[in-house]
């Protein structure tokens, strides 16, 4: 009896973990973003001139920011540690073109630097600007590269253009160290972009081997010399 009646209460929750453990594909982005923020993925519009001046001058900053990471050199072991070098140098190249750009600041009002979007460009023509790297041989292949979290505190605090800024890095070496340098860069407009949804379940380590799992602990050891 006791067992049914387990069986039945879990039935529920079991039923309900089921559905969302299922991967979700081809979902329109900008609904995602309406959904967790209440504000729209605004469209490029090709006839607004406000929005082919803010393109102009995104390309431009992509110019200057590229050629000063050629200049120096990205120094890194791996392609995603250069990209964070080369976020500083975008943002100054943003501003070197005449753009307003900023760490956004999320709806409790904190500037963050952490999860999408990476940029926040103020103006007649409001955009967040995610950016990231790729290499030749990972361009056209199926690697996960973009995420977005929902978050309590979103750093969506308005209807604005979506927009992500690509750098296709070469690796190379300098002085015997691991050196990065962009060689094409590429402007995308999220508005129609499709994602896929995958749940994650997860716990910290105090979850794990914290005083409150004293007795899920089956044994332990200590090395002593």
């Amino acid at each position: 009896m006791t067992v049914s009646l387990v069986a039945a209460t879990n039935a529920p929750l079991t039923a309900a973990l089921a559905e969302i453990a299922r991967t979700t594909k081809h979902i329109p982005f900008k609904e995602v973003i309406l959904a967790t923020t209440h504000h729209r993925v605004l469209d490029f519009d090709t006839n607004n001139s406000a929005h082919l001046a803010l393109r102009r001058d995104l390309l431009r900053a992509a110019e200057l920011a590229s050629r000063r990471a050629r200049q120096e050199g990205l120094a890194a072991a791996r392609a995603n540690e250069a990209g964070n070098q080369l976020e500083p140098l975008v943002k100054a190249a943003l501003r070197e073109a005449g753009l307003d750009a900023r760490t956004p600041a999320t709806t409790a009002g904190n500037a963050q630097s952490s999860g999408y979007p990476d940029l926040e460009i103020a103006g007649a023509v409001p955009c967040y600007l995610e950016l990231k790297t790729f290499s030749a041989a990972t361009a056209n292949t199926t690697q996960r590269s973009f995420y977005y979290s929902p978050s309590t505190a979103p750093k969506v605090t308005h209807d604005a253009l979506h927009l992500l800024l690509a750098f296709e890095l070469a690796k190379g070496i300098s002085a015997g160290t691991n050196t990065f340098v962009p060689v094409r860069w590429k402007l995308v407009s999220l508005q129609d972009l499709e994602v896929d949804l995958k749940f994650e379940f997860n716990q910290s380590n105090r979850g794990l081997y914290g005083p409150g799992q004293a007795g899920a602990r089956l044994g332990e050891g200590v090395l002593k010399d």
